[in-house]
């Protein structure tokens, strides 16, 4: 089989390196180089990560494509010490409990609010439909107010820029619902189905999490066309046509793993209404800083992965992220090296300002959170306009949509963190899974 894989990012990588030893695999990419949003850029002495900067050992099919173009050996735990996640609510920032004693001594909660939370144990399974509701609504639903605002929207707009208010939890947490119905309590659910080894964050220590699209695109060697925007995709009844300025290529199958908004284009020559529902999909912009300072001027213990800020707190980051307390050898030794989440579905305007502008906004808020007043030693950024794709309250009656839709045509798919699962590990799982139906093999 001829397979035309557009998008080299993670998805588009994985699909290849699936399908690449039993079938003709020809990659096309826009850009001069595979990876997509997972871009590691070195500068000034750091590594400045514009999107991921690690995934979850336990993504077993992401750690089996690093397998297969051979450097497991390069990969690192991010240090013991980030182990801690902190929230800044109410002046101060508050370590996430770990263990259950935890949770009775932390500030976070009043003790009303703890003992709303501890209520969620003693829940009956939920068989009743609960279509459309939020990822707030559930968690208040189980837990109370305080831990779905003040933990649980934090947390969403850490990990997908979304507003908790407006994000499916049967699409942004399927699990979370499986785990209602059988047990009616999520905690137990969790508790039971724990695995018998903590996850751990891993990456490639200075290389940065886009070594792995460098040592992917030397693997698939002539496979790979970069610099190659696809303008469209044409089915007739023998093949599918790639077509792109310059020329054109032929397929018996088509995986598009390219972003919701740039697939819908190359869509609408052949089915107009998948391409007007892909294009429903919205996408939230982020704004990435990497801000350095030397570690004598830092008053806070950057002794954790970092922390997410509530919102209505005084202060418009998101949050920060401690690289230099996860992957040491990213930045200098004696100097504190910082990654500041702004924008997503809470602040879209942010985006829009000048650098000079949203600097000022970090290190006020910086010196808000961590006390930290002294000026930096290095300042790097990026702005997405178009980075994480929202799990709408829409998004399950959308994607249901798309794959009827899809299931009219032969050998075309579309895969991505748009459609279902936003982590590195989930968009690695569904390409490779995608893959393997494409080319008839057994689940």
């Amino acid at each position: 089989m001829r397979v035309g894989i557009i998008g080299a990012g993670v998805a588009g990588l994985c699909a290849a390196l699936e399908l690449h030893r039993e079938h003709e695999v020809v990659v096309y990419e826009r850009e001069s180089v595979a990876g997509g949003k997972m871009r590691s850029q070195h500068l000034d002495g750091f590594l400045f990560e514009w999107g991921p900067n690690g995934f979850l050992s336990g993504a077993a099919e992401l750690r089996a494509k690093i397998e297969t173009v051979g450097i497991t050996g390069e990969l690192l735990e991010a240090d013991p010490a980030a182990a801690k996640r902190y929230i800044y609510w109410n002046g101060a920032l508050h370590a996430l409990p770990q263990k259950p004693p935890q949770v009775l001594a932390t500030k976070l909660l009043s003790l009303g609010g703890k003992l709303r939370g501890l209520r969620e144990l003693f829940l009956r399974p939920q068989t009743a439909a609960c279509d459309g509701e939020s990822v707030s609504e559930f968690f208040e639903r189980h837990f109370g107010r305080e831990v779905a605002a003040r933990i649980v929207a934090p947390a969403l707009l850490g990990m997908s820029a979304g507003d908790a208010r407006a994000t499916s939890v049967d699409a942004a947490f399927p699990k979370l619902r499986e785990f209602e119905r059988e047990t009616g309590s999520v905690l137990k659910a969790a508790m039971r189905n724990r695995p018998a080894e903590r996850a751990k964050m891993l990456s490639f220590g200075a290389r940065g999490m886009q070594r792995f699209a460098e040592a992917a695109t030397v693997y698939l060697g002539d496979r790979m066309r970069f610099d190659t925007a696809v303008e469209r995709v044409d089915r007739d009844d023998a093949s599918w046509r790639v077509a792109y300025a310059g020329g054109e290529g032929r397929f018996d199958a088509v995986v598009i793993a390219a972003p919701s908004y740039a697939a819908a284009p190359m869509l609408a020559s052949f089915d107009s209404e998948l391409a007007r529902l892909t294009s429903q999909i919205r996408y939230a912009p982020m704004r990435v800083a990497g801000v350095a300072f030397h570690a004598s001027d830092v008053p806070a213990a950057l002794d954790g992965f970092g922390f997410l800020a509530a919102r209505d707190q005084g202060v418009r980051i998101l949050g920060a992220l401690y690289s230099s307390t996860m992957y040491p050898d990213q930045a200098p030794k004696g100097v504190a090296y910082l990654r500041i989440f702004m924008g997503g579905a809470a602040d879209p305007a942010i985006v829009e300002m000048p650098e000079d502008e949203a600097k000022a906004i970090v290190l006020r808020d910086l010196q808000t959170t961590l006390g930290i007043s002294a000026p930096p030693v290095a300042y790097h950024e990026v702005v997405w306009p178009q980075a994480i794709p929202q799990y709408g309250l829409d998004h399950p009656a959308l994607i249901a949509a798309v794959d009827a839709r899809l299931a009219r045509y032969s050998r075309l798919a579309l895969i991505g963190n748009a459609y279902r699962g936003l982590g590195v590990g989930d968009t690695a799982r569904i390409a490779v899974e995608t893959a393997r139906r494409l080319a008839g093999v057994p689940a």
